[in-house]
């Protein structure tokens, strides 16, 4: 933990039970079930209703920060994009208004207890995000945030045993020097269903290609105060 302000990361094992994460699951299918979002995905416009936006044309939210203080969570539908990276990826901006045990179940003030115990410095949380994978086959190659200076408090909803699965990768020190970077810096965290990844993000990073697989990850965002 001493280490995090110098190697921009911690990784945490098994800090959610694995109880908890199935129910989690569970209810995101209920969501998708509900709301018929499998069928929305694949329409070639946008659809809204009184719950959700799917963002599917990214035309009139075409960044993420309209996408984040849209007054409807956004399922923003990378398939849609006619990207050449990350087609495949479901990211939901605001979960927690789609699912409300969200911050029950995941404690905000416990999340932040963390980072402030180890950078020494207050955060602020900012938003919450659900990233549903499917056969990412071309992700994002690696990319640092430069817009603001945050944390991701990443959380493993799904088991992540192996590169095919879209396992995150960071760099190490990559927040404070982008230079001089040795293949020993490069982390590739595996992990289970509630272990946690907490990471600079203006460090390096990335996920590896997925194939054949569908992975979940609930990620808050924190701001420095």
């Amino acid at each position: 933990m001493e280490l995090f302000e110098e190697n921009g990361y911690l990784f945490l094992k098994k800090v959610y039970s694995s109880e908890l994460i199935t129910h989690y699951i569970e209810l995101i299918h209920q969501l998708w079930t509900s709301q018929n979002i499998e069928s929305h995905i694949y329409k070639k416009y946008d659809v809204e209703n009184e719950f959700l936006i799917v963002n599917n044309t990214y035309s009139k939210l075409n960044n993420y920060i309209k996408q984040q203080h849209y007054y409807l969570p956004v399922i923003d539908n990378r398939y849609g994009h006619n990207r050449s990276t990350d087609a495949g990826m479901y990211d939901i901006f605001n979960i927690q208004k789609l699912i409300p045990e969200t911050l029950e179940y995941f404690e905000v003030d416990v999340m932040n207890s963390i980072i402030e115990k180890i950078t020494k410095k207050k955060w602020k949380f900012h938003r919450v995000n659900l990233q549903i994978l499917r056969n990412v086959g071309h992700p994002q190659p690696f990319h640092y945030d430069t817009h603001e200076k945050n944390i991701k408090f990443t959380l493993y909803l799904s088991e992540i045993d192996e590169d095919s699965k879209g396992a995150p990768v960071f760099i190490e020190k990559s927040h404070i020097e982008k230079r001089n970077i040795k293949q020993k810096d490069i982390h590739t965290f595996y992990g289970n269903a509630g272990d946690v990844l907490i990471s600079y993000q203006q460090g390096y990073h990335k996920k590896t290609p997925q194939y054949n697989s569908t992975s979940y990850y609930l990620v808050f965002h924190f701001l420095e105060k």
